[in-house]
């Protein structure tokens, strides 16, 4: 039979154990935060400076100062690795869009910032051939959609569908000159200009 101090000394114990099992996992997913966060850091800084598949491992685990190893830990390849991060961002980019009552023209203005204040996700969109902008576009198409329609309030759907990819792939092309060679141009500028050209282009042409 347990003695009162041989059940408390049990119980101190155990306790004991539990937060040394806590500290170790509190360090464990500090140190998995720390490593992720620098492997991500360099992979976006070389994507700044080369093509996404010019791009080794060795060049990121030597960038973010870590053994290939640890980079292995938490990543098969360089494709995991972007394909978090694209995850990560179109998840972050359609939280954003994610509001009511917005105008087409400030909806596109929105979207448009969020790009322009962050240029190493533009850098995956435009230049390195990322599946981003398509995910991305799959992700906030019901948000796209919503707001063509206050154009077409008549139209089918099927005629919606087309109005949004003649508008999505025209913009494409405008957003990517913009971003490369007027950056100097502010965001609302060039949503104004894109919706102009939607406007003139298809809602007129409709209407007529």
């Amino acid at each position: 039979m347990l003695t009162y101090l041989s059940l408390n000394r049990q119980i101190l114990i155990k306790c004991t154990e539990k937060r040394g099992n806590d500290m170790v996992g509190t360090v464990g997913n500090r140190r998995t935060i720390y490593s992720k966060k620098v492997i991500r850091r360099a992979f976006q800084e070389l994507l700044l400076e080369k093509e996404y598949r010019k791009i080794t491992i060795k060049e990121i685990a030597e960038r973010a100062d870590i053994n290939r190893g640890t980079f292995y830990k938490y990543y098969k390849d360089t494709a995991a690795l972007l394909e978090e991060i694209e995850g990560e961002l179109v998840e972050q980019i359609a939280s954003n869009l994610q509001q009511e009552n917005l105008s087409l023209d400030l909806w596109l203005e929105k979207l448009l910032t969020i790009l322009y204040e962050n240029p190493s996700t533009t850098h995956l969109i435009l230049l390195n051939n990322s599946h981003l902008l398509n995910l991305l576009l799959s992700e906030i198409k019901p948000e796209t959609l919503k707001r063509f329609a206050q154009y077409f309030q008549d139209a089918s759907e099927e005629e919606l569908e087309l109005c949004l990819s003649f508008f999505v792939c025209g913009s494409i092309g405008l957003i990517e000159r913009w971003l490369k060679d007027f950056s100097m141009m502010p965001p609302k500028a060039v949503a104004e200009l894109l919706i102009q050209i939607f406007v003139t282009n298809v809602y007129e042409d409709k209407k007529g």
